[in-house]
């Protein structure tokens, strides 16, 4: 008999918050193990992120399936099991050369199913999820700081207001920021500054639960000098440009303090760019790794030709990387885009199949959710408790404050993972969508929307790390892009032997038809209609 082992996993390291979850997953893989009627010998859990290298249990396991140890593995979806190329192309590998077979609820996925383009396809979204996760977050502080709003810890001399997400001066510790301000706009050095505030005036940071409480550090000080935050400006980095907005807390200092203290610490004044050109701040050297720029030539005829150029600004290197043009720039792009386009019949038939597999585990997503509530409803259940006990007597005024800060922190953590509970769940498939539209349409969008802003939207998309080595455009393009790189060619030679309508229903079932849906949907003879 066979031995298959159970592997649940999730992201936060928090096991008390966590182990619901992971329980959960646990009891769906018991259920689908006695269905089928599989031999479950071990259970690994892990409670850590897996878009990075270096989970121990995974890693464990792994090297239990190369000793020949492990014939099969249970888990919820793939995505548990990895969310990074590496780890990923190791599961594969095994699939091809181990024998190893993947249950999860939906599938079996085995290298005699010869479903290897749909592996691929669910490896490289689940890293497509944790990018466009980190993207996300960065759009939604982006776009907080238009607002005037603050994301994240806020600065030294600041609190944040947890019930309405607000920033607010600290009441103890803004007036010695003040203080710092003033000393060196009165000649005092920064260093003499942070002395003063530290053992004269007692200054220490806020004490969280594993840092703070300490006098201010030198790096800290001069973070503290260089953040506009404290003249009334949120400064954010977008697309490699800084920008600024004008935020809605209370300034320590006004604007000319700021700039005055800049003089002083020999800080220039950055100078706005003119023109707006689309791959400024995104792509770098090869040969020196500094970034490329771009100018522009009008010529007397009026014509305007761009041209981008390393701006060779590394001390101790001549950079001899010649300058290209637009136009052979926008040119390899294109050429980028036509590899990666997948035939609209194939993506339509993609998002009709991968409904069908995800209406069976709606049950799954539901059971995770529940608990998250439960957990989320317990911690509301001890705040209202913990006021009572304030109104008793039973605890001081300072002890209160301090758990309630901890239990509104677990609260919020609970109710930030049922919102991401609800976007992997509820919006998976628009996620799907999307990633397939994006596909079929990026080469069309491309040329049809020329602004600086679309193309480099579209250019940022495709993945990151871009460079250029004499003349020649690379980058590391997104798991899910190469994927469909690699099998465009072989989905439009595939559906000359298939003939699929509009909306991804085939018209017909020969054999010749079924042999190469099996081989999209890794289910021979099988159709979600």
């Amino acid at each position: 008999m066979k031995n298959f082992v159970i592997y649940a996993r999730k992201s936060t390291e928090s096991e008390d918050r966590q182990v619901l979850s992971i329980e959960s997953q646990v009891d769906e893989m018991n259920d689908v193990a006695s269905k089928l009627g599989l031999n479950v010998t071990k259970t690994y859990k892990e409670a850590q992120s897996a878009s990075k290298l270096g989970r121990p249990k995974f890693a464990e396991m792994m090297q239990e399936v190369l000793d020949g140890k492990i014939d099969g593995i249970l888990c919820w979806k793939l995505d548990r099991l990895a969310r990074n190329p590496i780890d990923g192309g190791q599961v594969i590998w095994a699939l091809k050369e181990q024998n190893l077979v993947i249950q999860t609820p939906a599938q079996l996925y085995s290298a005699d199913k010869e479903n290897s383009i749909m592996l691929y396809l669910e490896f490289g979204m689940a890293q497509k999820y944790t990018d466009d996760l980190s993207k996300n977050v960065k759009r939604g502080n982006m776009q907080k700081a238009k607002q005037g709003g603050w994301g994240g810890v806020a600065p030294i001399g600041y609190l944040n207001k947890l019930d309405d997400n607000t920033v607010i001066l600290d009441p103890e510790r803004a007036p010695l920021i003040r203080k710092v301000w003033e000393m060196i706009l009165n000649g005092k050095s920064p260093e003499r500054a942070r002395n003063v505030i530290n053992n004269e005036l007692g200054f220490r940071t806020v004490r969280r639960k594993r840092s703070g409480g300490r006098p201010l550090s030198y790096s800290g000080m001069y973070r503290l000098l260089r953040n506009p935050f404290y003249y009334g400006w949120i400064r954010r980095r977008h697309d490699g440009e800084l920008m600024e907005y004008q935020g809605a807390h209370e300034p320590i200092i006004n604007k000319q303090e700021f700039w005055e203290v800049q003089r002083i610490l020999g800080e220039p004044v950055p100078r706005p760019q003119v023109k707006e050109f689309a791959y400024t701040g995104l792509i770098r050297c090869g040969e020196c790794g500094c970034h490329f720029t771009a100018y522009e030539v009008i010529k007397k005829s009026g014509k305007s030709y761009i041209y981008y150029r390393c701006t060779n600004k590394k001390d101790g290197i001549d950079c001899k990387q010649p300058q290209l043009s637009k136009k052979e720039l926008e040119g390899q792009i294109v050429t980028l885009l036509e590899q990666m386009t997948i035939p609209p019949q194939f993506a339509d038939w993609a998002i009709k199949w991968l409904r069908y597999i995800h209406e069976h585990q709606t049950d799954s997503h539901s059971a995770i959710r529940n608990s998250l509530q439960e957990t989320y409803n317990d911690a509301q259940k001890k705040i209202d408790k913990l006021t009572d006990i304030l109104v008793r007597e039973l605890i001081s005024e300072e002890e209160y404050k301090r758990r309630k800060e901890e239990l509104l922190e677990e609260r919020a953590c609970i109710k930030s993972k049922l919102d991401d509970q609800e976007l992997s769940s509820d919006s998976w498939i628009d996620r799907m969508e999307k990633t397939f539209a994006f596909a079929k349409e990026v080469n069309q969008r491309f040329a049809s929307d020329s602004s600086p802003e679309a193309r480099r939207t579209i250019v940022t998309s495709l993945g990151s790390n871009f460079q250029i080595l004499d003349k020649k455009l690379t980058l590391d393009m997104e798991p899910v892009w190469s994927l469909f790189s690699e099998h465009s060619k072989q989905l439009y030679k595939d559906l000359t032997r298939v003939k699929v309508d509009e909306t991804g229903v085939l018209k017909e079932n020969t054999t010749a038809t079924l042999a190469v849906v099996s081989s999209w949907q890794g289910r021979r003879g099988s159709n979600p209609e």
